[in-house]
C-alpha cells in the first residue's frame, strides 16, 4: 500500500488532513535512518506469538514499512520511508539492511527470484538489483511523479504505476521504461497480474479506478465502478475472480474479470462499523489484500485491522494480530506462510 503526500487542495480525498497524526509514530525513526544502508546494523528479531501471527520486530526501527516481497517462506525484502531496504534469508529471524543509495520513500518492491528485484518510490524512483540486493542501481523511469506500485512478471517484463494515471512498462528489465496511455488522471495505487496467465492484469486506484487488460498490457480498458472509494489493493485468484479493497473498509468482488463489481464488505456492513459518522476513513480503511487459494484470503488496514475469509469473501471476520498499529501490506509466499508490514517498523509473520 502506498503512502501518499498530503493533498489539502482536494479536501483530503485520498488522505485526510489528519494524515500526519495518523502516521506520526512511523516518522519517529526517520532521522537516524536518513543514511540507512550504510549505518544500520544487522537486526535480530524478537518473536511474540499472538493468535497465529507473530511479531518479527526490527528492534528500534520505527519507520513505516509498505513494500513487501518474498520469493520463498524464508527469503524476502521489505521497503519503506527514507530509502530503507531490509532483507531476510531465515524467515525473519534476522534482517540485514541494504544500501538503496537514496532517501526517497520506497513504496513497493517486486522480486521474481532470489537475485532479480525492482523497487518503485517517490519522485519517479525505480531501483533494480541482479544480485539479491547486495547492490541497487537507479533506473530512468522517465517521470518525476511518485510511483506507488511495481510488479514484474519475469526478469524482463514489469509494470509500475502512480500519480495522475502514470503507468510504465518495460520489456528489458527496466533498461528502458515506456509510458502507457491510461486515459485517466486518477492515481494508480496497485497493479496485479496473474502469474499463471499474464495476459490478464488489473490496476486500481483513486475514486474507484479499475483498469483491465486481457492482452498482456497491449491495451487497457477503464471499467465502470459505482463505488467511488479509493482502492489501494487488488488480488485475483484466476482470470475471473478478484477482489479490491480501499477506504471505508470497502471490499469489492468481481466474478467476470473486473467488468462489474459487487460489495462484500464496507461502510455500515459487518464486521466493521468502528467509529462514528465521518470517521470511517480513519478507522476502517483497508490497504492490501491477498488470497491463499480461491476461498481463503486476508485483508489488512488501519489500527491493526486484519480480516479473513474462508468462503471467497461471502463472510469476513476480524482476526486478532496483536497490534493496533496501521498495517499496509500483506503477502503469502506459500499457503502456510504469511507476512504483514506496517507503521512503526511493524513486521508480522504467520507460519505453519
Amino acid at each position: 500500500m502506498a503512502l501518499l503526500p498530503l493533498d489539502f487542495s482536494r479536501g483530503g480525498n485520498i488522505r485526510s488532513r489528519g494524515i500526519f497524526m495518523k502516521y506520526a509514530a512511523g516518522f519517529a525513526g526517520l532521522a537516524f535512518l536518513a543514511t540507512v544502508g550504510t549505518t544500520m546494523p544487522n537486526i535480530s528479531s524478537a518473536t511474540q506469538a499472538s493468535k497465529g501471527w507473530a511479531f518479527r520486530d526490527t528492534l528500534g526501527v520505527s519507520i513505516p514499512f509498505n513494500g513487501l516481497s518474498f520469493v520463498s517462506p524464508t527469503e524476502g525484502w521489505v521497503t519503506g520511508a527514507s530509502g530503507v531496504i531490509i532483507h531476510t534469508t531465515d524467515g525473519g529471524k534476522n534482517w540485514v539492511a541494504q544500501n538503496s543509495g537514496t532517501s526517497h520513500w520506497l513504496q513497493s518492491v517486486s522480486f521474481v527470484d532470489s537475485s532479480h528485484g525492482w523497487i518503485a518510490g517517490n519522485d519517479g524512483t525505480i531501483l533494480a538489483t541482479s544480485d539479491g540486493g547486495q547492490s541497487w542501481s537507479p533506473q530512468d523511469s522517465g517521470v518525476k511523479f511518485d510511483l506507488y506500485t511495481i510488479t514484474f512478471l519475469n526478469a524482463h517484463e514489469g509494470w509500475a504505476g502512480g500519480f495522475a494515471g502514470t503507468l510504465l512498462h518495460t520489456t528489458d528489465g527496466g533498461a528502458t521504461w515506456n509510458k502507457v496511455s491510461t486515459e485517466t488522471a486518477q492515481w494508480i495505487m496497485n497493479i496485479f497480474f496473474l502469474k499463471s496467465d499474464p495476459r490478464h492484469g488489473w490496476a486500481v486506484g483513486q475514486d474507484g479506478l479499475v483498469l483491465v487488460t486481457t492482452d498482456g498490457g497491449a491495451t487497457w480498458k477503464k471499467k465502470n465502478n459505482s463505488i467511488a472509494k479509493d482502492l489501494y489493493g487488488v488480488y485475483f485468484t484466476d482470470a475471473n475472480n478478484g477482489w479490491a479493497v480501499g477506504t471505508h473498509g470497502v471490499i469489492q468482488f468481481t466474478a467476470n474479470g473486473g467488468d462489474s463489481w459487487t460489495i462484500q464488505n464496507g461502510e455500515g456492513r459487518g464486521p466493521l462499523g468502528r467509529g462514528v459518522e465521518g470517521r470511517e476513513r480513519e478507522l476502517n480503511d483497508l490497504h492490501a489484500i491477498s488470497f491463499v487459494d480461491g476461498k481463503t484470503g486476508y485483508a489488512v488496514g488501519v489500527m491493526g485491522l486484519v480480516l479473513k475469509t474462508v468462503d471467497g469473501g461471502n463472510h469476513w471476520n476480524i482476526v486478532k494480530c496483536g497490534t493496533g498499529l496501521d498495517l499496509y501490506n500483506i503477502a503469502f509466499p506459500s499457503a502456510s506462510d504469511g507476512w504483514i508490514v506496517g507503521v512503526g517498523g511493524m513486521i508480522l509473520h504467520k507460519g505453519s
